[in-house]
């Protein structure tokens, strides 16, 4: 009785020290089930600033008073935080909460305050005070279990002359904890807090601001989750997502989300957080894109999702045009949504053309960046590679073909003639008057485009009728030449594409049939040039 009666003297001199606290009288000591091994792992300073601070930045919201009236010193090596609202000191000695209940409540547990104390009774910090209306509270830290490396926290309670709103104290040299309680306020989403600036688009209960610190930050339900590096933008959503809640009810720790969450976080943002007919144009897209140009070449997860969600929505916008001027190149990379197939991709023909203008792009001393700034309208040499196929298919499809001259035509039939000679059977697939073994109905059209040699395509919707456009040079050139881009032509009639299986082996086995006939080859090359060339 007299060690216990020694204890409170103790704490009630801590309490004299407050120059506030005129009158004081114990009411009980408790010893507590929570115990300084709470938890597998401490918390560190952050997250116990954050925790308490939690607690008053609560029950302001629940008072409908404004969260900037939290007063916080670490003055003289003393810890304070103040708040006008007023709770009972009762709440911390159980486990539980009625915040759930409630809205806009960050805490929902009841368990954030204890381990907070434990875990600074594991640095060596004791002896915190807790003080609203005329209650006051002093937790200490009991003796070691028997038998166990346990020791319980204990709770001794005190009445004292009344003080308006609540204190939390904590005496400590700890220049960490100081820091992280000057912080600390910063970790809640609110009108003033220091780091929101100017407000920069709002939509369906998601805003974005502009930032007053060089990183950005991004709040989830009134809580700091996530640390936008090297962007200044604050970035808050006030309502629930399914996508993020099933982690944040696991994250008893309050944790900041991790690269994946991240990536959820974001796309929230960008899928969610903006109207489709305010996307161009939009003050807030432009300044995160202008306010990340230091970065435009590593990359961030934001400017990824942006470009992910907005599609070719922003190619359009002429300030971001000027942004980037053509200073700056994409990286391609194939899309399973865009007008390429895979094996299109990996033809021959597009990758020596990605790398000759990347190698071009390069020399001119551009800059690349990641593939998803062409969504940017940064060009990349792919979407060059289709743009010029866009527009020589058009122009294929509109004015620049015509059908053969007589000249002409006997050129397409020596090559026949050429071609079943080494290879028949492959021929004869194109021969309508062998009605064993035809398979296909080719017509032959020539091009002027300079941007193709030959293509085939489907005449409507019949499989096996078949149109060849080879450009008008080839007729005029030399039969290695006119010959190999007829038969590669023909070689799709099967519907393979550039750099299948399929069309490769073709290619292949009529290059071996050629290369073992060479001396058919060499006789067809005189006569094309004696009697067929056209001049």
């Amino acid at each position: 009785m007299l060690t216990m009666t020694k204890s409170v003297d103790k704490y009630q001199e801590l309490l004299e020290e407050l120059p506030f606290i005129k009158s004081i009288k114990h009411i009980k000591s408790a010893e507590s089930s929570v115990t300084t091994s709470w938890g597998a792992e401490p918390w560190t300073e952050d997250m116990i600033a954050r925790d308490i601070l939690q607690n008053f930045r609560d029950a302001l919201v629940q008072a409908k008073k404004d969260v900037d009236q939290v007063q916080i010193s670490t003055e003289n090596d003393q810890i304070s935080v103040y708040s006008p609202t007023e709770f009972s000191l009762a709440k911390l000695f159980f486990i539980g909460s009625q915040k759930s209940e409630l809205d806009n409540q960050i805490g929902v547990n009841g368990e954030g305050f204890k381990k907070s104390i434990a875990d600074c009774a594991r640095q060596g910090i004791y002896n915190p005070i807790s003080i609203s209306g005329d209650e006051a509270l002093i937790i200490s830290v009991g003796n070691e279990v028997p038998g166990t490396d346990l020791r319980p926290l204990v709770y001794h309670f005190f009445k004292i002359n009344k003080v308006q709103g609540s204190y939390f104290i904590l005496n400590t040299i700890s220049k960490k904890l100081k820091k992280a309680f000057q912080y600390g306020m910063k970790n809640f989403f609110y009108e003033n807090n220091p780091v929101i600036g100017e407000k920069l688009y709002e939509y369906n209960d998601i805003t974005v601001y502009k930032s007053k610190t060089a990183n950005g930050v991004g709040f989830y339900k009134g809580l700091k989750r996530v640390d936008i590096e090297n962007i200044p933008v604050v970035i808050n959503i006030n309502k629930s997502y399914a996508a993020l809640e099933r982690k944040v009810k696991m994250d008893r720790d309050r944790n900041a989300f991790d690269k994946k969450l991240q990536t959820t976080f974001f796309n929230i943002f960008t899928s969610s957080g903006f109207h489709y007919s305010f996307r161009k144009d939009n003050a807030a897209i432009h300044y995160i894109l202008k306010s990340s140009k230091p970065i435009w070449k590593k990359g961030h997860l934001l400017l990824s999702s942006i470009a992910k969600n907005f599609y070719s929505t922003l190619k359009g916008d002429k300030a971001i045009q000027k942004m980037f001027g053509k200073e700056y190149y994409a990286e391609s990379r194939w899309h399973y949504s865009g007008s390429l197939t895979w094996s299109d991709w990996y033809s021959t023909k597009t990758q020596s053309y990605i790398l000759r203008r990347d190698r071009q792009e390069e020399k001119n001393k551009k800059i690349k960046l990641p593939s998803y700034f062409a969504n940017f309208g940064v060009m990349s040499s792919l979407e060059a590679f289709l743009k010029n196929k866009e527009n020589a298919e058009k122009r294929l499809k509109n004015k620049s073909t015509s059908d053969l001259t007589p000249k002409e035509k006997k050129a397409i039939n020596f090559c026949f003639e050429a071609a079943r000679s080494i290879a028949p059977n492959f021929a004869n697939l194109f021969d309508l008057s062998d009605e064993d073994n035809s398979l296909y109905e080719v017509n032959f059209k020539k091009i002027k485009c300079k941007d193709l040699l030959g293509q085939l395509r489907n005449n409507g919707h019949t499989y096996n009728s078949k149109t060849v456009y080879l450009h008008q040079d080839l007729f005029k050139g030399n039969f290695g030449r006119m010959f190999s881009v007829f038969l590669h032509e023909l070689s799709h009639a099967g519907g393979a594409d550039d750099g299948t299986r399929e069309f490769s082996d073709c290619l292949t086995w009529l290059l071996e049939q050629s290369i073992s006939k060479n001396k058919l080859i060499s006789k067809y090359s005189r006569e094309w040039d004696k009697k067929v060339r056209v001049r």
